[in-house]
């Protein structure tokens, strides 16, 4: 095995996460909304990001806290998360934040700028719009009705192309099939928390470097709202022409432009 899953626990909070690579450079990955933990799916999340790894960093990618209680805000989410990111002691860091994890990561950045070396942000937004609620309140109805299948369905439609759905299909309804009704009704906490969201009149003050990526057809966050991410003022962008929310699945060359950007002088 080439990674281990960790925990720590303390009176304050308790909060799993990945770890795996032994560089100097440390690297920290918010991932975007799951409906199980990232522990679950350990082998997958080290296969997608183990380039970061042969590239001289040390990744440790982060669950949501364990002992949560709702509400729990996205601003909740990255207190905990630097809280426990102190506790081990990590800084000088490379932070890497999708979707979810991108609003957390925004939060982070504007709490301890001083912990952060650059930043990307995939997929991602600085407050919701009309079309971005529609897709989260669709999701909740389904999570509610505790119909996996239904819901991870919705998920190959908004997370990739349709010309790449059928590579994932199999692959998520299989996990869909493991899902508890007890994730379900806790991915609607997850889900309900991000409506409150909004950072926008804020992000004009983070410092880090920041490269924003995304496609331009989310279907998630249409390109407009995540152009304006670009209100950060030490920040550069790219967009890919094709692919759905989720474009490291689909572009091979995704993990290399972040390693570019973050070996960029």
């Amino acid at each position: 095995m080439d990674f281990s899953i960790e925990q720590f626990k303390d009176v304050a909070c308790q909060m799993e996460y990945i770890k795996f690579g032994d560089g100097d450079k440390k690297l920290v990955i918010i991932p975007g909304l799951t409906v199980i933990s990232i522990t679950r799916t350990a082998s997958l999340i080290y296969d997608a990001n183990r380039l970061f790894a042969q590239n001289g960093f040390t990744v440790y990618a982060f669950d949501r806290r364990s002992d949560v209680s709702y509400p729990y805000s996205v601003a909740d989410m990255a207190g905990d998360t630097l809280y426990v990111m102190k506790k081990l002691g990590l800084s000088n860091c490379f932070l890497y934040g999708h979707s979810q994890g991108g609003m957390i990561s925004q939060h982070m950045l504007l709490k301890e700028p001083s912990i952060f070396r650059k930043a990307v942000l995939s997929s991602t937004v600085s407050r919701l719009n009309e079309n971005a609620e529609k897709v989260f309140r669709n999701w909740i109805d389904k999570a509610a009705q505790h119909d996996a299948r239904s819901l991870y369905e919705s998920f190959i439609y908004y997370f990739v192309s349709d010309k790449f759905a059928e590579v994932i299909r199999k692959a998520f309804y299989e996990e869909a099939d493991t899902v508890t009704d007890r994730e379900l009704d806790e991915f609607i906490g997850h889900v309900r928390n991000m409506f409150e969201f909004n950072v926008k009149d804020s992000i004009g003050r983070i410092e880090a470097p920041t490269l924003i990526i995304g496609s331009k057809k989310d279907r998630v966050f249409d390109i407009a709202l995540l152009q304006e991410v670009a209100a950060i003022k030490n920040c550069e962008s790219y967009f890919y022409e094709d692919g759905g929310h989720c474009t490291s699945l689909e572009y091979p060359d995704f993990n290399q432009r972040l390693i570019d950007f973050f070996n960029k002088a």
